[in-house]
């Protein structure tokens, strides 16, 4: 055998090299490493509150100390502080979606990632993931360190004043919150597949000014129905794919007595929610058309 021939021919430690990358982990990971924000977003919204925590502990302390009257004061701000981040990463994988299949077009990126051998659907699917479950990971890792931390910070307040534990720990069901923190990201992330898919379609197609693509379309729909037919058909779908997620969620909680709690969660009515999986349904048409319009798109 010649030393040509051996060169060919390569060992087993080599061709493990070679096979070991995965290509839809590594796009994901290509993803993480071009956005940033993914991670750094809602981890800034979580120390910013961290820091307010801090800055204000004599405030809560003397609200725990003096009896607050009104809503459980350590539920409420909890649930305020993880609301602030779940917002945070909704906001970020929005406009995530729109820039996703854009920017690398914008860049000329695309020619690249193209003449790797990463197929057209292993670069949508990761991108697609991103908002459907990478960010709403993110969201709950990132509420339940902050959630953590507030109440290292609290009870060290309490204990700096001289105030019992108790006071705190007696009115904070930690686990139950987080119980609830998760339901309310899963709930409310497979509700806006369907947002998410279409965001990812307009960002395929369009060549700039994404965000407009795609508010514009339905502005007009709903002013075109009102102006043509006097009714609000499509104003009011637009509502409930907005917020007809939280109803789902909690159903009976928003019929009967307005309060919403983990005790009010209707996880069955919510799984049987037509509702739901027609815009599960939905994001996989989009999706599904983002693969097929990429293989013939390219740099803009």
């Amino acid at each position: 055998m010649t030393s040509a021939e051996t060169l060919a021919i390569p060992s087993v430690e080599t061709a493990k090299t070679v096979n070991a990358p995965r290509p839809f982990y590594w796009s994901i990971r290509r993803e993480l490493w071009e956005h940033r924000s993914i991670l750094f977003a809602p981890a800034t919204v979580a120390a910013a509150i961290i820091v307010v925590a801090i800055a204000r502990i004599n405030y809560f302390t003397l609200l725990i100390e003096n009896g607050y009257k009104g809503p459980n004061l350590a539920i409420l701000m909890f649930l305020v502080a993880a609301s602030l981040v779940i917002i945070t990463a909704t906001l970020t994988g929005i406009f995530y979606s729109l820039d996703a299949l854009l920017s690398e077009r914008r860049d000329r990126s695309v020619l690249f990632w193209k003449s790797l051998p990463v197929s057209d659907r292993t670069t949508v699917l990761s991108k697609a993931i991103i908002p459907m479950a990478v960010l709403p990971a993110v969201a709950f890792a990132v509420t339940l360190a902050m959630h953590i931390l507030l109440v290292l910070v609290l009870s060290v307040g309490l204990l700096i004043f001289r105030q019992p534990l108790s006071s705190l720990w007696s009115q904070l069901p930690f686990f139950q919150i987080q119980a609830f923190v998760l339901y309310v990201i899963v709930t409310c992330t497979l509700w806006f597949a369907p947002i998410y898919g279409w965001l990812l379609l307009v960002s395929s197609i369009s060549r700039r000014a994404a965000l407009v693509w795609a508010v514009v379309p339905l502005v007009a729909a709903v002013g075109l129905e009102r102006f043509a037919f006097r009714s609000e058909y499509v104003g009011r779908w637009l509502l409930y794919r907005l917020a007809g997620g939280v109803q789902a969620a909690f159903h009976y909680a928003t019929q009967q007595h307005g309060e919403i709690g983990l005790k009010d969660a209707t996880p069955v009515f919510y799984l049987a929610s037509p509702g739901l999986w027609m815009g599960l349904a939905a994001f996989a048409i989009f999706v599904f058309l983002c693969i097929r319009i990429r293989r013939f798109q390219g740099p803009i």
